[in-house]
């Protein structure tokens, strides 16, 4: 069953009550893709993917190959910002992201201000965007900025026009139900999988203010990251930070990783 880290992609039925019709930006090696696409209320999914050869790379793999060939789902190689701008009429349920490090070149396309608008352009009336923010304040507190309600679930963001409908027993009668390629996720005569999923209900049960935890609402985020800058396109915020004049570029730097949402590799 999928751990506290890698429940992520099965978060989507706590937050959503029946995502029929998604879009998810980013495919990469598709093991999300492909448990996205096996939803027990999906009924189809788009997936935009910038790099054409993942899909080479994903019918090698007896795990993810079956995506290819999925009715449910339409595969699209195209830059996702482009791809939006393209088709504004398009509407979704649930839009889905797993962002990159924040920090990569180019980051700030997925993270901004002004694309966080143009994502909420495109979803339907109680739609949520669900993205990766790999816990990096800047972006959680943009997130809370462009969207009037969200909430933290691990590193990932979930924002909406309208009030969230998070509700752990939905997400769990759903896992009941998940299969994948004809497979349960799910085996409830498992030892390991019931306390795994003993654990996730512990960890799901408690939405509040603890920064520590693996659920966290706006008004928490908003407070402990005030002062902290917005992402947008002509900031890059995340990708790089410039030190006040007549200081050491170096020593500032470090000064930040210590307080930041910097990499740690940057300080050795």
């Amino acid at each position: 069953p999928p751990d506290l880290a890698h429940a992520r992609p099965y978060l989507v039925s706590s937050i959503h009550p029946r995502p029929k019709k998604i879009l998810m930006i980013g495919l990469a090696t598709g093991t999300w893709g492909q448990i996205v696409a096996h939803h027990p209320d999906l009924e189809h999914l788009t997936i935009v993917e910038i790099n054409p050869g993942y899909l080479e790379l994903i019918a090698r793999y007896p795990t993810v190959q079956s995506l290819l060939h999925n009715p449910k789902v339409e595969i699209l190689t195209d830059d996702a910002r482009r791809w939006l701008n393209r088709h504004p009429h398009a509407r979704f349920d649930f839009i889905f992201q797993n962002t990159s490090q924040d920090y990569r070149a180019n980051a700030t396309n997925l993270l901004s201000m002004e694309f966080l608008a143009l994502v909420r352009r495109h979803l339907q009336p109680g739609g949520v965007f669900y993205y990766n923010t790999q816990i990096a304040r800047r972006s959680m507190r943009t997130a809370c900025t462009a969207f009037p309600y969200g909430m933290r679930l691990h590193n990932h963001m979930a924002v909406s026009e309208r009030p969230l409908d998070f509700d752990p027993d939905r997400l769990f009668e759903t896992l009941a139900r998940y299969e994948i390629d004809g497979q349960p996720v799910i085996d409830p005569d498992n030892a390991r999988h019931r306390k795994q999923l003993r654990i996730m209900r512990e960890r799901m049960g408690t939405l509040g203010n603890d920064e520590e935890g693996y659920l966290e609402d706006c008004e928490s985020i908003l407070a402990r990251t005030e002062g902290f800058p917005l992402v947008t396109d002509d900031n890059i915020a995340t990708e790089w930070v410039v030190p006040p004049r007549g200081e050491p570029a170096f020593e500032y730097l470090i000064e930040q990783v210590k307080d930041s949402d910097m990499p740690v590799w940057l300080s050795r």
